[in-house]
């Protein structure tokens, strides 16, 4: 098993809106809806909120056999409201080419 994580800003004065979708998110029936997006990209997905004097930041970490496959199945399945708040929240506009994903420099267990 393979794993990824990244980080994305939530932009100034985005983090109640922010807060307000991952609250609707944990909610049934969009829990199970996101669940399954994540499910059928081969994904297991968790997401963390990190808040520092600089800034409030988003941390993904996913888990599966292809973690950088399964978050471009991700980005090509987001609907128009979720894409819309990405670029309003974290600046992340889902019809660019996808942002480099980071690169891997220690491993204590390699």
């Amino acid at each position: 098993m393979a794993a990824l994580a990244m980080v994305m800003p939530i932009l100034p004065g985005k983090k109640e809106k922010w807060l307000e979708m991952i609250n609707g998110i944990n909610q049934q029936p969009a829990k199970a809806d996101f669940d399954a997006i994540r499910e059928n990209a081969g994904l297991h997905e968790r997401t963390f909120l990190q808040e520092t004097p600089h800034g409030d930041f988003v941390i993904l970490t996913y888990e599966g056999d292809d973690p950088a496959a399964g978050w471009g199945q991700i980005m090509q399945s987001m609907d128009e409201d979720f894409a819309a708040f990405a670029l309003d929240v974290h600046g992340l506009d889902a019809s660019a080419p996808p942002p480099a994903l980071p690169s891997l420099v220690y491993d204590s267990r390699s």
